[in-house]
C-alpha cells in the first residue's frame, strides 16, 4: 500500500511548495580550515527551504519557492534556484536588505556555521506576503523549523501559511530544524510542538526527536510524535540511516557506507525525498530506501545546490546497486522493554 493512503482528503496532484530564507554559504574546500584562517570556499546558494526547494525539483517535482529577497548581487542568487528547475515567480522582491550569508568550518566535535542573517530580507517574509491562491494551488507545503526562531515577522508567516493550507485540503510537511546557534526551549519549544502538531509529515533527526518528544526510546518517541497528529514520520539517523514510521508500521533503513565529505543539506534534501515519495506513492520500505539514498548521496560531495544535490537516476542506481535496504521492524514485548532497560 502506497503512502498516499495515509491521506485519503488530500490532493492527488499539486506542485511541492517550500516556505523560507535563502542564504549564501561560503564553504571551505578544505575541512580542516577554520573561519580565523585565510583560504579558499565555494560560494553556494543555500538556506534550508532553497536546498529543499532545488531537491524536490532534482527528484522530478513540481517545486515552487515562497520568500523574499533584494536588490543586491546576492540575491541574484535565487536565479541559480530558477536554473536548478524551481519556480521562483512568487518570491517577493524587495527594495531593501540582502539575503544572509553563512559561514561553515568543520570542527571535531561537527560543522559550525557563523551566520551574518540579522534583519536580512529573507528574514523579513511576512505573513502579509502570502498569497493564498498560490498555497491553494499545492499538494504539499513544506517548512523548516528554524524559521520559528528567526523574528515575529517570518514567524507569522509560517503559522498563516500553515492556516492556509489546511482551508484548502494541501499536506503539511514540517522539519524541525533545530539549530544550536537559535533559541530552544521554553517558547521556542512550544512553538516547535504546536507546529509539528499541525503537521501531516514529520521529518525530524533522532536527536531533534528526543528533544520535541523528551523520550529516548524510538518507540516512545514514535508513539508521542504520531500522537501529536503526524501521519508520517521518518527519523534520520545520520550515519546509521533512518526509520520511517506510518499506519502502524515502522521501517528500517541501514546506514550506507560511503566517503563523507560534507553533510550539509542531507537533511533538507531527505526532506525533499519524503515529500517525493508521497507523491510517487512508493509503500513504506520503497520511501526508507529512496530517502535514505538521497541522504546519503548528498554527503559524497561539498555544497548543495548545484554541486551535491543529487538527480533521481542517480538515487534509483544507488537503490539497484543492493547497497540500501530496508525491513519492517518488530515492536519489542513489555517484557522485551523491561529487561533492556534493566541490562
Amino acid at each position: 500500500m502506497g503512502l498516499k493512503s495515509l491521506f485519503p482528503t488530500a490532493k492527488p496532484v499539486g506542485e511541492i511548495l517550500a516556505l523560507g530564507e535563502l542564504l549564501l554559504d561560503f564553504v571551505p574546500t578544505r575541512s580542516d580550515m577554520r573561519l580565523s584562517e585565510p583560504g579558499t570556499v565555494i560560494k553556494t546558494v543555500s538556506g534550508s527551504a532553497g536546498i529543499f526547494s532545488c531537491a524536490a525539483a532534482a527528484l522530478g517535482a513540481r517545486c515552487g519557492l515562497l520568500g523574499k529577497v533584494g536588490r543586491d548581487p546576492f540575491s541574484r542568487l535565487v536565479e541559480t534556484v530558477a536554473r536548478s528547475g524551481v519556480d521562483t515567480s512568487h518570491m517577493v522582491r524587495s527594495e531593501e536588505g540582502q539575503i544572509g550569508l553563512a559561514f561553515l568550518e568543520y570542527l571535531p566535535e561537527g560543522r559550525n556555521y557563523q551566520y551574518y542573517r540579522e534583519n536580512s530580507v529573507g528574514s523579513r517574509f511576512s505573513a502579509g506576503d502570502l498569497d493564498e491562491e498560490v498555497v491553494a494551488q499545492a499538494q504539499i507545503l513544506h517548512l523548516p523549523g528554524m524559521l520559528l526562531e528567526l523574528n515575529e515577522s517570518i514567524r507569522g508567516a509560517c503559522f498563516e501559511a500553515v492556516a492556509m493550507a489546511k482551508r484548502h485540503g494541501v499536506l503539511v510537511s514540517f522539519d524541525p530544524n533545530i539549530r544550536g546557534e537559535l533559541r530552544w526551549g521554553g517558547e521556542a519549544r512550544e512553538r516547535m510542538l504546536r507546529m509539528a502538531s499541525q503537521a501531516d509529515i514529520l521529518k525530524p533527526t533522532l536527536a531533534e526527536a528526543r528533544q520535541l518528544t523528551g523520550r529516548e526510546d524510538v518507540w516512545e518517541i514514535l508513539d508521542v510524535l504520531h500522537g501529536m497528529g503526524p501521519k508520517l514520520v521518518a527519523i534520520s539517523q545520520d550515519k546509521d540511516g533512518a526509520l520511517l514510521s506510518a499506519g502502524g508500521q515502522v521501517v528500517a533503513s541501514p546506514g550506507i557506507d560511503v566517503p563523507v565529505v560534507d553533510p550539509t543539506g542531507a537533511g533538507d534534501c531527505f526532506a525533499a525525498a519524503l515529500c517525493r515519495c508521497v507523491q510517487r506513492d512508493m509503500p513504506l520500505e520503497e520511501a526508507a530506501r529512496f530517502c535514505n539514498c538521497v541522504g546519503t548521496l548528498v554527503c559524497t560531495k561539498r555544497g548543495a545546490v548545484g554541486m551535491a544535490i543529487p538527480a533521481e537516476a542517480e538515487v534509483e542506481e544507488l537503490m539497484a546497486s543492493g547497497l540500501c535496504c530496508a525491513e519492517r521492524l518488530v515492536r519489542p514485548s513489555s517484557d522485551e522493554t523491561e529487561q533492556g532497560r534493566g541490562a
